[in-house]
């Protein structure tokens, strides 16, 4: 009885750093002897010692300090506040992650660090003003889709959609049988990005919009026959060249860009592009591959004249289209 009490408190002492010492917080050896009084277990403050001694026998990183005050701490080299922090605001800022479900994540990650550190970041938890998908069966989608695309199986799905119906909207559905091949957040979006078997190319389709997802027993179909990838599906590549997830035929296009425009070009395509001078110091040129696409041009035209096309043709005068349109619209 005697050995079983000494491990439920070497338990609970663990527990208690765990939950509520930090670098700036220890636990002093009076303090772990009040708290485990709440579990009814008495304990000397030699046997506390001790249990210091056999959690750094285990392996945990129990760290005696002096400063801000004496006692313990555990620094087992897990998540760091600022980390925590960050996944955090990747959580409330993802729309694809319903509210519930990012309030459940939220929690999990606060309770990767003391309760102290945890209640200096309620502040910044801000969660139900924002946008947020209502799909409550992201997790159990994306776990599916995941295997399919870990066995290279066919997916059955009903794609939602949004329609008007007069003044009314309304969702409809599409049933679809889709090769899957990656998963990609873009944009505040997450996306599947597969084939869909009736096609010969690519699709994006957002996840929070994806219901009812069957795995069935069909090997899918390879990238290779619908892509330019031949070993690996390259997510990181084909992001580079996809805009805002619209799909389309794939070229080499020339842009002149204003200089202040730099950073934000390199930001957006990284090493894949190859700049070269212009004759105005103002303006540089640059070469990359892209996916002619409504979303390529919507990309260019927020820039309105600081990005000039220079070729394709065929991109030149979808942009000019969308610009008299856009002036037609406002000229009344």
């Amino acid at each position: 009885m005697k050995t079983e009490n000494s491990r439920l408190r070497l338990l609970k002492v663990l527990e208690i750093l765990k939950a509520e010492s930090d670098k700036e917080h220890p636990v002093s050896a009076t303090e772990l002897i009040e708290k485990l009084k709440k579990y009814d277990i008495e304990v000397e403050r030699k046997a506390i010692y001790k249990d210091m001694e056999a959690l750094q026998d285990a392996g945990f990183d129990v760290v005696k300090t002096g400063t801000p005050k004496r006692g313990y701490y555990i620094a087992d080299g897990g998540f760091e506040l600022p980390e925590i922090s960050l996944l955090i605001d990747a959580v409330q800022s993802a729309g694809f992650i319903p509210k519930a479900k990012s309030r459940q994540l939220v929690e999990k990650l606060q309770g990767l660090v003391s309760v102290h550190q945890a209640g200096e970041l309620k502040n910044r938890i801000c969660i139900e003003n924002r946008s947020k998908s209502g799909n409550e069966e992201i997790y159990k989608n994306i776990e599916l889709l995941n295997t399919a695309i870990t066995k290279q199986l066919k997916v059955k799905i009903k794609y939602m959609r949004n329609q008007l119906d007069g003044t009314k909207l309304v969702s409809t559905s599409k049933d679809m049988v889709i090769n899957p091949y990656a998963l990609l957040w873009e944009a505040d979006h997450y996306y599947l990005i597969g084939n869909n078997q009736k096609y010969e190319n690519l699709t994006h389709l957002r996840v929070d919009r994806i219901a009812e997802v069957t795995l069935t027993k069909e090997k899918c179909r390879h990238f290779s026959e619908v892509s330019d990838y031949a070993q690996r599906f390259d997510t990181a590549d084909y992001s580079r060249k996809v805009f805002n997830m619209f799909g389309g035929e794939k070229c080499r296009i020339d842009l002149e860009c204003d200089v202040k425009l730099l950073q934000q070009i390199t930001d957006k395509f990284s090493d894949g592009i190859f700049i070269r001078h212009s004759n105005n110091e103002d303006t540089f040129r640059f070469s990359t591959e892209a996916l002619i696409s409504d979303g390529l041009v919507g990309w260019l035209m927020q820039f309105g004249g600081d990005i000039k096309v220079l070729s394709p043709e065929t991109l030149k005068q979808k942009v000019i289209e969308n610009a008299e349109r856009l002036a037609k619209v406002y000229k009344g």
